[in-house]
This record gives structure tokens, C-alpha cells and sequence, in this order.
């Protein structure tokens, strides 16, 4: 069998000194118990909200919630880190382990939007929607060191 291309197992320990700091201060400052000063920053492309004075367009300044997304940052780039980081005993049961953690996750994330779509509306649901943007990556990495820690 053809084994997965990972990173060295000494990513592991980086991945998570980033992963969990970062997700507790995400959760945080999306539930607003921490907030952020907002700073005002050339981007890209702003589209701008409804009703709002802002200015849209291409290579404009626009006020930006610069934490939460350096936390989203650092969620996915800790995440991809401890999840795609080899363990110090690589095997076949360890690989089947990967599998079936991605697919419990894939198969919990999407029921929930399922039952998101037809009962949430609003800005919940799209505050609920960034949070499933993260989801698979994190059931991922506690599924799978669940099942590690469970065998």
C-alpha cells in the first residue's frame, strides 16, 4: 500500500503550541467576550456591507478585524500542522486511523449544515458558517488523537 506524503513528526509539537492558543482565542473573540480594536488597512478587494459608508472597490483602505482573521490564520496553519504531521510509528492501522477520522469528520460536519441550512437564519447562520469553515479540521485532529489515545 502507498503511504501518505506527511510532514516529520517533530511538526507535531509546533502545530499544536499553535493550533490550541489560537482556536481558544478564535472562540473567544467570535463569541465577542474579547474584543479586538478594528485597524484600518489597504486590502485587496472590499465589497463593502449593505447600508454601509464604506468605500468598495479594488486596492482600497478598509477597517479590519485584523485578530480574528490572524487567529483563522493561525487555526488552519497550527491545524494542518498536527494533523498532517507523520506520529513516531507510522503504520497501516495508524493510516486507517487518518481515514476514518477525516470521514467521521466529514460526515458530522456536513449533517450539521444540513440541520443549519433549514433552521438557522440571519446573522447566526453566518456566524455559524465560519465556524464549519474550521470544523473539519478540528473534528479531524480530535477525532483521530482520540482514537489514538482510545487504542
Amino acid at each position: 500500500m502507498k503511504t501518505l506524503s506527511l510532514l516529520p513528526h517533530s511538526f507535531k509539537r509546533t502545530g499544536w503550541f499553535i493550533f490550541i492558543p489560537s482556536l481558544l482565542l478564535g472562540i473567544l473573540s467570535l463569541t465577542r467576550l474579547v474584543s479586538f480594536p478594528e485597524i484600518s488597512l489597504p486590502v485587496f478587494y472590499n465589497s463593502g456591507f449593505p447600508l454601509s459608508s464604506e468605500e468598495t472597490g479594488i486596492f482600497v483602505s478598509a477597517e479590519i478585524a485584523v485578530f480574528p482573521n490572524l487567529f483563522g490564520i493561525l487555526i488552519i496553519i497550527g491545524g494542518l500542522l498536527t494533523g498532517c504531521s507523520r506520529e513516531s510509528i507510522e503504520d497501516e492501522y495508524i493510516a486507517s486511523l487518518r481515514l476514518k477520522s477525516v470521514f467521521w469528520s466529514l460526515i458530522v460536519t456536513y449533517s450539521i449544515v444540513l440541520l443549519l441550512l433549514v433552521t438557522v437564519f440571519g446573522y447566526f447562520f453566518f456566524s455559524i458558517m465560519i465556524i464549519t469553515l474550521f470544523l473539519p479540521l478540528v473534528l479531524y485532529i480530535f477525532r483521530f488523537n482520540y482514537l489514538l489515545l482510545k487504542r
